[in-house]
């Protein structure tokens, strides 16, 4: 069975001193506008259940309102933060948008695919957020994440899911563009514009779609939304 935490460990390492002497000047200068956040470092909670896993989804969301402290160096305890939040369950007890939006589209396909064991993780195209407040990090801390730690497609290709979804809205295309490259995007149905809906080609992913966040999608039909990612990944992958 593959050690899919070890691996992401093992990613998380190889950028963490350099991470951290570049991001500790925004922790000492009391001038700068924003304070960042522990980065978001995924671990899988039963690594059996993932690599057996009919299917594989990875949800992306925008970026951390904080992330329990500043940033500090305990790589082990931040990781300890997505097991506690996510992992463990208190993320559905959030009761925000976008978790319920979350946990709303993992009920669709459950619905569709009952026999089918599925895993679900979390992530964020944002990796480091903004210790107070929320939205989107200033420049400084942007920054640092883009030339220090940009290891979202390290982390794709270690996880391998079948399905990913961005939850991200229209306005962080440029982010994705700025993770993956120049983006194609196409698409899903004629009923939504590629604003609206789009599919994503990413490299070592077989499907991915982005649409709005929660906020949006619950004041619009969210299941309109969701079906048609849905029926397109049946039609276009398929889960025998």
């Amino acid at each position: 069975m593959e050690s899919f935490n070890k691996y992401l460990e093992s990613l998380y390492a190889s950028k963490w001193q350099d991470l951290f002497d570049s991001i500790y000047p925004l922790l000492t200068d009391d001038n700068v506008e924003d304070t960042p956040a522990c980065p978001l470092l995924l671990k899988v909670e039963d690594e059996e259940f993932y690599s057996n896993a009919d299917i594989r989804i990875m949800i992306f969301g925008q970026e951390t309102n904080s992330w329990y402290e500043p940033f500090h160096k305990d790589m082990n305890s931040i990781i300890g933060y997505y097991d506690k939040f996510f992992n463990s369950g208190e993320c559905w007890h959030y009761s925000g948008q976008f978790w319920n939006g979350v946990s709303r589209f993992v009920k669709l396909i459950k619905e569709r695919h009952p026999d089918k064991s599925i895993a679900l993780l979390w992530n964020n195209i944002t990796k480091i957020g903004r210790h107070e407040g929320i939205g989107f990090p200033s420049a400084p801390i942007h920054q640092v994440e883009r030339e220090h730690f940009s290891i979202i497609p390290q982390e794709i290709e270690i996880l391998k899911p079948n399905i990913i979804l961005f939850l991200t809205g229209p306005n962080y295309d440029s982010v994705i563009s700025e993770v993956f490259g120049d983006l194609n995007m196409n698409a899903v149905s004629d009923d939504f514009t590629t604003r609206q809906l789009a599919r994503l080609e990413l490299p070592n992913v077989g499907f991915a779609v982005r649409t709005y966040h929660p906020g949006y999608l619950w004041r619009n039909d969210i299941d309109k939304y969701f079906d048609v990612i849905l029926n397109e990944f049946d039609r276009s992958i398929g889960v025998n």
